[in-house]
């Protein structure tokens, strides 16, 4: 058993703590107010964080595969995706206007990447339009993950895949605090309550980091 205490993890956690007065049970455990600032300061101790790296060397991708990273932050897994996903196309969104204009200056003008304004409460692409989802130490962070999975499940064509990735931090919980989706066991329900199917864990580490990745499909 792994016990992990990553600052990304230890930063989310302070967050969440941040906001334990909230009680929207069906909102995500995280209400934190994001701003130019933070999002600057974040994207300066955080935007190469290995969970990026670590999710997209460990999940299925395919060359012709049209990606959507939902919270794509600094657009560093999108970079990454794009690389394997060369003949496809890589969609990031993110509800923050400073995080969305960051990933636009650091895309190295790959032609198979668009950055766009979005949140996963209001995806802004059509029905059944993408392969496979991605959430990288984002789903916490969504203001109604209800919402959210509905529209994961929109997106995404039939038998496509949704990846939620998250720091491990302990053996208990993602280290997001308190809330609905406090731990893995938590977050896998709220999947299956959702109709996503074939559901599996997965742990993945590379010294003293790791991840969780969660992998589900939509009928």
């Amino acid at each position: 058993m792994h016990r992990f205490e990553s600052s990304l993890g230890r930063i989310f956690f302070f967050i969440d703590c941040m906001n334990s007065n909230n009680n929207n049970h069906d909102a995500s455990s995280n209400q934190f107010v994001w701003n130019e600032a933070n999002a600057l300061w974040y994207a300066e101790e955080y935007g190469d964080h290995i969970s990026n790296d670590l999710t997209i060397k460990n999940i299925e991708l395919n060359p012709n595969d049209i990606i959507l990273d939902i919270g794509c932050g600094t657009g560093t897994a999108a970079a990454l995706a794009s690389k394997i996903c060369h003949k496809g196309k890589i969609y990031g969104i993110d509800p923050i206007e400073t995080m969305i204009n960051i990933a636009l200056k650091n895309i190295d003008k790959a032609l198979n990447v668009e950055f766009i304004l979005g949140s996963a409460e209001r995806i802004p692409l059509d029905n059944k339009s993408v392969d496979k989802v991605i959430a990288i130490n984002s789903i916490h962070h969504w203001k109604d993950y209800k919402k959210g999975l509905l529209e994961v499940n929109r997106v995404l064509k039939s038998d496509g895949l949704f990846f939620i990735s998250n720091d491990i931090v302990n053996n208990e919980d993602c280290g997001h605090g308190t809330g609905p989706l406090k731990t893995n066991k938590n977050i896998m329900d709220k999947l299956t309550n959702a109709g996503f199917t074939g559901i599996r864990l997965q742990d993945y580490i590379l010294e003293s980091d790791g991840i969780h990745i969660i992998q589900s499909r939509k009928v």
